[in-house]
This record gives structure tokens, C-alpha cells and sequence, in this order.
């Protein structure tokens, strides 16, 4: 009788994201993945690399289910050790790179990973806090800037040098083993550890297809950061796609335009800040951007102002409002380009591997068009959250993953983000939306950017608090912002108090850390 080893079993048909690499690179061996400066790989060459990269960190004593760290900015290293992790069923755990010491010990120490790579630019946030981190066996260094490693330290290029085999590893791989543990951005709290499986990032190329419509003649730049959901989730597709991506070292709008027009770019997907800041770079109306085939928004609705714009712009691409939850791989919602001209408001429906209902705080179901608890169910919500049981199981109640988000659904099913629960500003015994004061602010004549938080206060409990950005040569004042409000919005809702600043504080992903102004501005 033919002896089948567990391996074989394992190998002729498991969902490993990996593999992905492996068979497009068999498909399309010459065509380019993507490129980062002056790197360029072909998926064939990317593919040995990878190998390369596994095969070393193999020798170095990693294995199946350890963590291991990555502190960078967009590279091809990045990319290199995260799929050669993948392939050896280890699992990757980046770091947003605006983290502090303090904080990249708290994330190395919850995680435990065996192994830390590190940009040498980002080393100051590591280097002060190395002898703490108990668990790491080996530090290995990113040289991006030309900076020379620490005494014992190692080059990161030298895992995949061209001497070192680059045969596919063999490890057993399930569809249910993580592949990711990636840390929330921590906007309102301690950040927690997700947990996504190989089956999830599996899910999320249906919904690119479905959803997103990418497929093997995509261009689409890839400047969100790494560390980030939405950017692997895209990375991931546009592999398993055979598409090409061109990577920058960080999101640079003077870059992405010049790339869009060089590289004929199909897909674009930015938060609204660089939506709104993009048409006011110089020379702007010199790019051509006619290959723009879909406009993608995501972290927050952009203002109806700049959406009109920017579809007077580019009357041949689509544009999509897009939510997702990392707790989700990045899926949830998206409004498709057609309905985009009736819905502009709206979220969208919910993507084709997830099902999503609207819930009160018992969890039952509310009616068409009242407000509730966003909860969702499908193969694309996480494992869990890492050494969080409690956690995970309050997330998990009922059988549904609950977001936290306020949301209604109208009769078609078409969902309207209202506000995080937890935005949501108590005054005088009303709640107020603070996305919906937003999205008015977005309308007051020389507001470029706005936030709207809830500070205390003794009388009203909290008082609605507008935080706004002047576009640029516009005078301000605190009185016209209100006036203009106290036209268009129910007086409660209308702000109390209004700040004027330079800028607001935002992750790399565009979403404003509200966290940061409350603690600025209750203290003032």
C-alpha cells in the first residue's frame, strides 16, 4: 500500500498564504511583484528570496508558531521576512513605527517573539529599552539609512544571500494556524494583539476580487504602512492576483502623484487626509492620472466637498467607501462605485464573505433605520485576541463579532456609520455623533480638517468640542465656526467650544488619535 507521510497530506491541499507566492510565481515567473526604490523583484525572484530568507531564519532556530517583530517602514526587507514567515508557519508581529520606547517594550514583551528586526532609523526606540526585551534570541538590523549595526547584531541582507538554498520549506501549514499578530493603533486604549489565520487572508482574496475587483492587471501603491491590516490585506491580494505593486517607504503625496502618472496606477486607496491634500500639492493640475481606475476611501468618510472634486477630477474611476476592522482582516463594508452617486454617505453593503446586522445593547436585532451595535460574522474575523480569553470571549458573545461601532441600516441594506460608541459625546443628557458634527464642520467655509471630541465639564457632563485645521490663507475664528453650526444643526449638537490648530494628531493610517486631544485640551 502507498504510504502518504502527514506532510504530503498537509501540503496537496492546505489553504497557506505562502503558497500563494509560490503559484503565481509559477504562473507569471517573469512578471514584476513590485518594486521599492531601486528593487525590483519579478515574482520568480521574490519567490526565491523568500525561501532564501525562511531558510536562514530556519538555521536560526525559528519554528512553527513563534512570534517575530518587525519595527520598519515600507521596504523589500520587510516584505521578504514577513512571506518567508509565512511559509515557515511563524508568525509576524510588525510594529507601527511611531511607537516609544515604553511602548515597543510593552508589544515585545506581550508577544514574545524570538526574533526582532529593526530599521536602523527606528533603532532609538529599541536600543534603550534591548535589555528588557528577556525574550528575544536575535536582533537584526535594516540598513535603510546607512547606518552601521550594533555590536551583535546582524544584517538583515545576509539572510538571503545569494549562497543560501532557496527551496521551499517544508512545514505543515493549517488553515486555521495564525499568521499575523498585529497590534490595534490603540486610538482610545492599550493596544491588543489580533490574532489573523492563514484562512483569513485566504477570505480576503475573495473579497478583493468580489469586492474590490482587483485582478492581474492592477497597479496599485502600496504606501500604507505594513504593520498595517489594510495593507497586508491589499499586498496579499495583489500576489495572489499576479498584479504589480509599487511600494513607498511612506506615504509621500508628491511621490504618489509622480508614481501614478510613471507607473500608470489603476488603484488608489488613502485615507481622506491625502484625498483632501493631494489637489493642493503645486503642479497638481500638471499629473496626469487618467490610468485611475478605482478610488478607494478608508479610515473615515472623506467631506462631500473634496469627493466632488475629486470625481469632476477623474470622470472615468470609480470611488468606494470602505470600513473594515484589523479584528476582521480588514473586511466589513464597502459602497460600491455604482451606488456611490445615491449612498454617498453610506459605508456600503457588507463584503461577500461577511454578514453583518445591527444590533441594540442586548444584542437584538433593532429596526430599519434605528441606530445599534455593528456586529458581524464569516471566515474573515480574527482567531481571537493574544493572551486574552476574556477579552476575546466579550468580543465573541452571541456568536457575533461586536465592533463597537454605531451604525444604522436603511431598507435596502445599505449601512451608515454613525460614530466609534465610545466618540460618542453625553451632553445635557443627549448623545451626540461626533462624526456627524464633522461632517458638517468639513462645510464651513475655511475648514480644511476637523475633529470633535467630548471634554468634561461640571454643568453638561461633557461639552461638544470642535477641534478644526484652517485651509490654507484662511482666517478662523471661533465665533463663525459656531455661527455657521448653529445654521445647520440641532443646538445641542453644536459646539460648545472650538479650538483652533495647526494640525491633528494622526496614525499612519489617517485616523486621528482622539486620544491625544482629550488629553491635551482637558487639561487646558
Amino acid at each position: 500500500m502507498t504510504q502518504v507521510s502527514s506532510y504530503e497530506r498537509n501540503v496537496v491541499r492546505r489553504a497557506s498564504v505562502g503558497d500563494m507566492l509560490v503559484r503565481t510565481a509559477a504562473r507569471n515567473p517573469d512578471k514584476r511583484a513590485f518594486s521599492f526604490r531601486n528593487n525590483h523583484f519579478t515574482y520568480q525572484e521574490l519567490n526565491a528570496a523568500v525561501n532564501q530568507c525562511a531558510y536562514s531564519l530556519a538555521e536560526l532556530g525559528v519554528q512553527k508558531g513563534d512570534r517575530a517583530a518587525i519595527l520598519s517602514h515600507n521596504c523589500h526587507q520587510f516584505v521578504i521576512y514577513w512571506w518567508a514567515l509565512l511559509k515557515l508557519g511563524a508568525i509576524v508581529t510588525p510594529l507601527n513605527f511611531m511607537l516609544k520606547s515604553g511602548e515597543v517594550e510593552f508589544i515585545i514583551n506581550h508577544s514574545q517573539p524570538v526574533i526582532f528586526v529593526v530599521e536602523d532609523s527606528l533603532a532609538q526606540s529599541v536600543i534603550p529599552v534591548k535589555h528588557e526585551l528577556a525574550g528575544v534570541k536575535h536582533f537584526i538590523w535594516i540598513n535603510l539609512a546607512g547606518n552601521e549595526a550594533p555590536e551583535g547584531w546582524m544584517d538583515f541582507d545576509s539572510l538571503y544571500a545569494d549562497s543560501t538554498p532557496a527551496r521551499e520549506p517544508r512545514v505543515e501549514i493549517e488553515a486555521e494556524d495564525p499568521a499575523t499578530l498585529l497590534y490595534t493603533s490603540g486610538t482610545e486604549a492599550s493596544p491588543k494583539g489580533v490574532l489573523n489565520s492563514h484562512l483569513n487572508y485566504y477570505i480576503d482574496i475573495l473579497s478583493a476580487v468580489f469586492d474590490l475587483r482587483i485582478g492581474a492587471d492592477a497597479r496599485i501603491i502600496t504606501g500604507i504602512p505594513l504593520y498595517h491590516v489594510a495593507a497586508m490585506y491589499l499586498f496579499t491580494a495583489i500576489v495572489a492576483a499576479g498584479a504589480t505593486t509599487v511600494m513607498e517607504y511612506a506615504p509621500d503625496p508628491k511621490e504618489i502623484l509622480d508614481l501614478t502618472r510613471d507607473e500608470k496606477i489603476t488603484h488608489w486607496v488613502w485615507p481622506p487626509a491625502l484625498y483632501t491634500g493631494l489637489p493642493m500639492m503645486p503642479g497638481f493640475d500638471q499629473y496626469d492620472l487618467s490610468s485611475l481606475q478605482q478610488c478607494v476611501v478608508f479610515g473615515a468618510l472623506a467631506s462631500p466637498p473634496v469627493l466632488e472634486k475629486w470625481r469632476k477630477l477623474l470622470p472615468g474611476a470609480g470611488f468606494m467607501n470602505y470600513y473594515g476592522q484589523t479584528e476582521m482582516s480588514p473586511l466589513g463594508t464597502s459602497l460600491k462605485p455604482e451606488d456611490f452617486e445615491r449612498k454617498s454617505t453610506s459605508i456600503g453593503k457588507a463584503h461577500m464573505p461577511i454578514q453583518v446586522r445591527v444590533v441594540d445593547h442586548n444584542d437584538k436585532e433593532v429596526p430599519v433605520g434605528q441606530e445599534g451595535e455593528l456586529v458581524a460574522r464569516g471566515p474573515a474575523v480574527m482567531l481571537g485576541y493574544y493572551r486574552d480569553e476574556e477579552k476575546t470571549a466579550q468580543t465573541f458573545r452571541n456568536g457575533w463579532h461586536h465592533t463597537g461601532d454605531l451604525v444604522r441600516m436603511d431598507e435596502e441594506g445599505f449601512v451608515y456609520f454613525i460614530d466609534r460608541i465610545k466618540d460618542v459625546i453625553k451632553t445635557g443628557g443627549e448623545n451626540v455623533a461626533s462624526q456627524e458634527v464633522e461632517a458638517m464642520l468639513f462645510q464651513c467655509p475655511g475648514v480644511m480638517d476637523a475633529a470633535v471630541i467630548g471634554l468634561p465639564h461640571e454643568y453638561w457632563s461633557e461639552i461638544v468640542t470642535a477641534v478644526v485645521v484652517p485651509a490654507p490663507g484662511k482666517d478662523l475664528t471661533e465665533d463663525a465656526v459656531i455661527g455657521f453650526c448653529k445654521q445647520h444643526l440641532a443646538g445641542y449638537k453644536v459646539p460648545k467650544k472650538v479650538i483652533i490648530t495647526d494640525e491633528l494628531p494622526r496614525n499612519p493610517s489617517g485616523k486621528i488619535i482622539k486620544k491625544k486631544l482629550r488629553q491635551k485640551f482637558a487639561k487646558a
